[in-house]
């Protein structure tokens, strides 16, 4: 990975007296003090505060009454900051509940069976048969390796994403696939591994702590008979869910603004992921909403059901940009922006094509990070996903930047308040703050460009004979030039996000594919209906949606 680049120095003062504006006249949570937004010890306070009380709420998994009640705590505390428009917005996604995981291993026929939980959307029922260890579970690892109908065991990595290894233990013809945690204390690492917008996964998925998982690594390794038997029980049903809204109006004429974001919903109390970006977000909006003065408008968003498949990031492409045609100049997204104390990864990754780098670096705020890349790095790295709110906004080539910690205790039940180096998250908040003052210095029309290294996805579409649709996807770089030989995927999602077509094409000389939509599948469901396509050469460099009418 690159390494950041050393911040640059501060010219004129401009981003110290940002960092020490006045102290402003409102009463802090609990306090008759007026709260200064500008001391670090009070922005740690504050962030410590919201992180208990987000934590307080205990699990709030998408779909549940706990994620509800953080939703409704979200929209207070924006309204108590004097944001306006403050609402929710719902939409309907799919749940897994799971019921049941059961894991035996047999190591030389002697049979133990360890703490085990499935992944969110594995596959269900029965799996048995000889255990293989994959590494990592990257391609390479499965070069003179045979896994058909065998379990293939992979280990965590922080930058390569699980669903990218599910993918190919399924491509290698596994029959299962074991994953072994990385956290302290033998804690399962859980998470969803799976499209869920097409139910299910195809084989089972569980994880296991890092002490039995490795344990078996080096059973395997002395070249010991390892086998498993997996059996797991769940079920896919709809569930409702609500990105939290609120608006710090500017002065230009039109409302053109940055979208200030964080997801909210979490596997258990999520200190670090996601409670550390929503106590920012929070923050942010108190203290400029108490600062004013600003030309963009800030619209700041709680997104519901990252933690699943993403779609409260994707419900705001959808609804505001795509079919809104809102005048919005970029986004800012915290995901997990401070965890641990301990050394580790603490990233900050950033589009090009815009002047947001200056602003990153001038505020001090790149140098906080020992990770400082270009965004088009992190599909690269992580297996071709961007596993964040912002995936789809980023693929559709709008401007933006957005942090990624990992943390010892990611998805464990200990991801909790007393985990997390609030000193840093609160120095990284005042960093940010600055560096979205600078950005507000830049002319909208500077920001208001497409990504370079983001291709471009133009679908046209008419209704064939036997009411099918055609589609035709014109693939070209962000400068317009067609792109041939390029993977195109394209599939159909109803009431919302489940999934009920899907397709794969290679663009021709000309840069296009084509595809057939059958009338069934545009009959099936009764809400809102959604065409994606995604188009790339080892991963997606470009995507885009189209309502669809029914």
């Amino acid at each position: 990975m690159t390494t950041k680049r050393p911040g640059a120095t501060v010219a004129g003062g401009l981003v110290l007296a940002i960092l020490v504006a006045g102290t402003l006249g409102c009463s802090d949570r609990g306090t008759d003090a007026a709260p200064d937004f500008a001391d670090p010890a009070q922005v740690e306070a504050r962030v410590r505060a919201t992180l208990e009380d987000l934590a307080a709420f205990g699990a709030k998994r998408a779909g549940s009454e706990e994620v509800a009640r953080a939703a409704d705590y979200i929209a207070d505390r924006f309204r108590s900051a004097g944001l306006s428009d403050v609402h929710g917005e719902e939409f309907t996604f799919p749940a897994y509940d799971l019921v049941s995981t059961t894991l035996t291993v047999r190591v030389d026929g002697a049979p133990t069976s360890p703490l085990a939980e499935a992944f969110a959307f594995s596959g269900v029922g029965r799996a048995a048969g000889e255990v293989v260890d994959v590494g990592r579970g990257f391609p390479d690892d499965y070069v003179d390796e045979d896994v058909a109908g065998k379990i293939v065991l992979v280990l965590r990595d922080p930058l390569y994403h699980r669903s990218a290894q599910y993918l190919q233990a399924i491509e290698h013809g596994a029959a299962a696939m074991l994953y072994v945690s990385q956290a302290p204390d033998n804690l399962i690492q859980i998470g969803t591994v799976a499209d869920p917008e097409d139910g299910a996964g195809p084989i089972p998925s569980i994880s296991v702590g890092k002490d039995d998982g490795e344990a078996l690594v080096a059973a395997l390794g002395a070249g010991r008979r390892v086998e498993a038997e997996i059996a797991v029980e769940a079920t896919v049903r709809s569930a409702t869910g609500r990105n939290v809204v609120g608006r710090l109006p500017g002065a230009l004429p039109g409302g053109p603004y940055l979208l200030v974001g964080a997801h909210y919903d979490t596997w258990y109390a999520g200190s670090a992921d996601n409670g550390t970006g929503v106590a920012a977000v929070l923050e942010i909006a108190e203290a400029f909403a108490h600062r004013g003065g600003r030309q963009l408008d800030l619209v700041f968003v709680a997104y519901d059901a990252e933690e699943l498949g993403l779609f409260g990031g994707y419900d705001w492409l959808r609804r505001h940009v795509i079919v809104g045609d809102e005048p919005m100049l970029g986004w800012v997204n915290f995901e997990i922006p401070a965890a641990s104390p301990l050394p580790g990864l603490r990233g900050l990754a950033y589009t090009s094509g815009a002047p947001l780098d200056p602003a990153l670096e001038d505020s001090g705020t790149s140098a906080l990070y020992n990770a400082y890349v270009g965004m088009e790095t992190v599909p690269a790295l992580f297996g071709g996903v961007i596993p964040t709110d912002i995936q789809g906004m980023y693929w559709y080539g709008l401007q933006g930047f957005s942090t990624a910690s990992d943390s010892p205790y990611y998805h464990t039940v200990e991801d909790t308040p007393d985990k997390i180096d609030t000193p840093f998250l609160a120095d990284a908040v005042l960093h940010f703050e600055a560096a979205l003052d600078l950005i507000d210095l830049v002319p909208p029309a500077a920001l208001d460009v497409h990504d370079p290294s983001v291709w471009k996805i133009a679908p046209t579409t008419t209704t064939g004979a036997s009411g099918v649709l055609d589609v035709d996807v014109l693939v070209t770089d962000a400068s317009g030039a067609p792109q041939p030989d390029a993977t195109v995927k394209l599939w159909l999602d109803v009431d919302d996000f489940t999934r009920v077509f899907r397709a794969q094409a290679t663009s021709d000389a000309s840069g296009r594919a084509r595809f057939v939509i059958p009338a069934e599948a545009l009959a099936r469901g009764s809400g809102d209906r959604w065409v994606h396509v995604t188009a790339g050469r080892t991963h997606p460099l470009a995507e885009t949606a189209l309502p669809v009418g029914g």
